[in-house]
């Protein structure tokens, strides 16, 4: 017969450690006590050293990281079209300016068609 898996929650997690690590008690004792593994222990030790231990996100935590990523794209691709509009103005600036049919001082001599 299958034993039925058990979840455990973050703040569970912490105070087994926390107990372990302050020796309040020993891990055989307290995997006894509370009828873990001790593997599970040592892995749950690893994570806090490491602080890969997290909890699951809150519905609002997931929420605001659903919203930060609309954000994100929405910031993205403003950008791209502030660039866009940027390089469109520049084009059109220089165009017009080399362009113009307006005979100057400054550019009669270089043209071929103006006769002095």
């Amino acid at each position: 017969m299958k034993g039925i898996r058990r979840t455990h929650s973050y703040e569970y997690k912490q105070r087994v450690v926390q107990a372990i690590e302050s020796g309040v008690c020993s891990q055989a004792a307290l995997c006894r006590k509370e009828r873990i593994a001790s593997s599970l222990v040592d892995r749950w030790r690893k994570q806090v050293r490491e602080g890969i231990m997290h909890g699951k996100p809150t519905t609002r935590e997931r929420q605001l990281e659903q919203e930060l990523s609309r954000c994100q794209k929405k910031i993205g691709e403003l950008t791209m079209e502030n660039e866009a509009l940027k390089k469109i103005d520049e084009y059109l600036l220089r165009t017009r300016r080399s362009s113009g049919s307006i005979v100057t001082a400054a550019n009669t001599g270089s043209r071929e068609d103006v006769q002095s």
